[in-house]
C-alpha cells in the first residue's frame, strides 16, 4: 500500500474510533454542522470536497476521499455495511434506474430508442460507464462489468423492472430495439444492445473488456445466424 493510502486509512481509523467512543456519541445531539471554508489538496493539487465543519473538525464523504486518493469504497445494501479496499481502484457509485414497471402500452420500439438516444448523450463512444452496474431486475447477467454490465444498464433504463424472456436462435423478425443479442463464435463471446435493425443487419451499442461504451457497431444477420450460440433476451410484453 502506498504511503498516501496508509495515511488516509490511519486517519479514517482514528475518526471511526472517535465516533464510536462514549463521549463522542453522547455529544452528537449537541453538534451543529456548517459548510467548511477550508480548501483541500492531494499531492499539491487542489480538490473539491463536500465538507462540513462539526465541532471544529472537517467531515468529508468517504467516496470523495476514495476518488481523490484512488481506493475502493463499496456499500452493501444487504447488510447496510461499507467496505474499504486500499488495494482496489475507486469506482463511481451507480444509481440503479427506477424500477417502476412501465405499463405494457408505454413500451414501444420508439420509446426504447428514445431512452437509448438519451444514454448515448450521457455515455458517448469511448466513455467509461459506471461499473460495476448492480441491477435488481433479475436479468441473466450479474457481474455488472464489461459488455454484460453495459447491456443490462441499457435494458434497465429502457424497461425498468419488466420481466426478461430468453429466445434461443430467434427469428430475425423477433428482434426489436432494446433487445440484447448474445452470441458465441469460435473466438469470442459477447452481448450487444440492439439500437435499430434492417433486413440485413442490426446496429448496436456495446462495451468491451475495458468498460468503454461504443455506439454504431453493426452485426450482419447471416453472420449471427451462423454462430453456434445465438440468443435473444427481450423484455417487451407478450
Amino acid at each position: 500500500m502506498s504511503r498516501k493510502r496508509e495515511a488516509v486509512f490511519m486517519g479514517i481509523g482514528i475518526l471511526a474510533g472517535l465516533a464510536l467512543s462514549g463521549s463522542a456519541s453522547a455529544a452528537v445531539q449537541q453538534l451543529t454542522a456548517s459548510p467548511t471554508t477550508q480548501t483541500f489538496y492531494v499531492d499539491g493539487r487542489q480538490v473539491q470536497f463536500e465538507a462540513y465543519s462539526i465541532h471544529n473538525n472537517n467531515f468529508v464523504k468517504l467516496r470523495d476521499i476514495g476518488k481523490a486518493v484512488d481506493f475502493g469504497v463499496d456499500y452493501h445494501a444487504a447488510d447496510n455495511s461499507v467496505h474499504l479496499d486500499p488495494d482496489a481502484p475507486y469506482v463511481e457509485e451507480v444509481t440503479t434506474p427506477a424500477q417502476t414497471p412501465p405499463s405494457p402500452q408505454a413500451v414501444t420500439p420508439e420509446s426504447v430508442q428514445a431512452t437509448l438516444a438519451a444514454l448515448r448523450e450521457q455515455y458517448p463512444t469511448g466513455t467509461v460507464y459506471p461499473t460495476p452496474y448492480r441491477s435488481t431486475s433479475g436479468g441473466p447477467y450479474y457481474s455488472g462489468m464489461n459488455c454484460a454490465g453495459w447491456a443490462t444498464l441499457c435494458s434497465d433504463a429502457a424497461f425498468g423492472s419488466l420481466p426478461w424472456r430468453r429466445v434461443d436462435r430467434p427469428g430475425w423478425d423477433q428482434i426489436r430495439p432494446g433487445d440484447l443479442v448474445e452470441y458465441e463464435s469460435a473466438s469470442s463471446y459477447h452481448v450487444v444492445v440492439v439500437v435499430s435493425k434492417t433486413d440485413e443487419y442490426i446496429k448496436v451499442t456495446e462495451s468491451g473488456l475495458n468498460n468503454h461504451t461504443r455506439w454504431g457497431g453493426q452485426y450482419f444477420r447471416w453472420w449471427l445466424e451462423e454462430q453456434p450460440r445465438y440468443i435473444l433476451y427481450t423484455r417487451y410484453p407478450d
